[in-house]
């Protein structure tokens, strides 16, 4: 370890399966003595919900019978300067004997990626992070219950005004800047479609490196908008306007060549791509569970605003869950429309690929390729699930999903939504909203 004179101070983060980073400010000392096992943290961080409730309805092997430790392990090449004094680094939840959790998110994206590679290719991927910006800080957001906030920028739901980003840099050129210092690669940002929305568009990288750079991304916008006393949200849908999304980019390589395109196909896309394909389409309902991961998210599947609600794909079609590029080697990649902005980066790319490595593992012809609009088309056609309990059964039902993703994680996850459904229900939800509710904003808005 290479650690500069200079750090006295080292941050630990680690993401839960609900997505917010969780660890601890540490003195260097405490740090370098800790490894490498890293710091402990009791292990019901991984047994409550987003508003503190203990999930006591299951219990899994790899939990001890009582309250014990789990341990922070630093992935030591994550080591960055975040300010003056103070480093960062990011973590593999393990337990007290190093082994990895089966529910790390980090751990599991790691292991689908090793499968992939046991299958003979490597990934690259690339996110686009949506999210909305205010101009009342967090506090003030709070005693407003989150509700009239003036979105920063103007009152109209056109996407890439240069006035409104024009608005917004105060915010993203302090931004930029931070990303710029810390080593964080991206690539551009813009105004999106609500007001107030924003997306960052972040380079193609290994999965786990991807799933890095998007959690550190969204970290660094909210640090930010504290500093200067405004708030971000990554929430799925806080306001009537356009939802925020996801959309993750991947593609797959063998011996350092596109293993998606083949010049002497008539549509250029190789016999891989085609499995590929169908096996995320195979697995989308159980899939969605990942990528769809709240209430709030379902807030976002509203035809003719970007969000996808079939099971579908096509080429060059952004209606569809799956927009497919084929058309050049370089660019040949499928980009998922499917998540949320409030997807577990890690979870969502690690739902991804295992789907891919189903079709890939059972060489899954994909169906007809859809020509025309996803939005209004008639019951025939094969809509995803429309709530959190729906995608949960849709996901117990996928045994070949499961085993890909892992089945713990499965069965955790799918336990877990079902949690996440039932406190709606019982904790001050209105199953009859059309609209997000204060439930919604108060457990989401600022952990999202």
């Amino acid at each position: 370890m290479n650690l500069d004179d200079s750090i006295r101070v080292v941050r630990t983060e680690g993401a839960t399966p609900d997505g917010p980073l969780i660890g601890k400010y540490l003195s260097r000392d405490k740090f370098e003595r800790s490894l490498p096992i890293g710091p402990a943290l009791a292990d019901f961080a991984f047994a409550y919900d987003l508003a503190g409730t203990p999930q006591l309805g299951w219990w899994h092997d790899w939990r001890r019978p009582f309250l014990g430790d789990v341990h922070q392990r630093p992935d030591l090449d994550t080591l960055t300067v975040i300010r003056p004094g103070v480093a960062s680094v990011l973590v593999d939840f393990v337990d007290v004997d190093g082994t990895p959790l089966p529910v790390c998110p980090r751990s599991v994206l790691k292991a689908v990626v090793a499968r992939l590679a046991a299958n003979g290719y490597t990934a690259r991927a690339a996110c686009e992070i949506e999210g909305m910006a205010f101009t009342e800080s967090y506090a003030e957001a709070k005693a407003k219950r989150f509700r009239d906030l003036t979105p920063l920028g103007a009152p109209h739901a056109l996407a890439y005004l240069t006035h409104d980003a024009y608005r917004m840099r105060t915010l993203f050129d302090e931004v930029a800047r931070r990303l710029d210092a810390i080593g964080i690669p991206w690539e551009a940002w813009s105004a999106e479609a609500a007001p107030g929305q924003f997306e960052i568009n972040l380079p193609a990288q290994d999965p786990v490196s991807a799933a890095d750079t998007a959690v550190r991304v969204r970290g660094v916008c909210r640090e930010v908008a504290v500093d200067l006393g405004m708030s971000v949200t990554f929430m799925a849908k806080p306001t009537e306007s356009y939802g925020s999304g996801m959309h993750i980019h991947h593609s797959l390589q063998k011996d350092g060549a596109s293993a998606f395109y083949d010049e002497s196909s008539p549509d250029r896309r190789s016999a891989l791509m085609r499995n590929w394909i169908g096996g995320l389409i195979a697995t989308m309902p159980a899939a969605h569970a990942f990528l769809t991961p709240t209430i709030n998210s379902y807030r976002r599947m509203v035809g003719f605003v970007a969000a996808p609600l079939v099971v579908s794909w096509g080429e060059d079609n952004k209606s569809t869950a799956l927009r497919v590029i084929s058309r050049s080697e370089k660019l040949a990649r499928v980009e998922h429309r499917l998540g949320a902005g409030d997807v577990n980066p890690y979870l969502g790319l690690a739902a991804i690929l295992a789907g891919g490595i189903v079709g890939i593992e059972q060489a899954i012809e994909p169906p007809e390729e859809l020509r025309a609009l996803a939005w209004g088309l008639p019951d025939r056609y094969p809509y995803l699930p429309t709530s959190i309990v729906g995608a949960a059964d849709a996901l117990e039902k996928d045994k070949a999903f499961a085993d890909a993703i892992g089945p713990v994680m499965a069965e955790h996850w799918m336990h877990t939504r079902r949690w996440e459904w039932m406190m709606f229900h019982t904790t001050g939800g209105d199953p009859e909203a059309q609209s997000v509710t204060d439930w919604e904003l108060e457990r989401y808005f600022e952990l999202m």
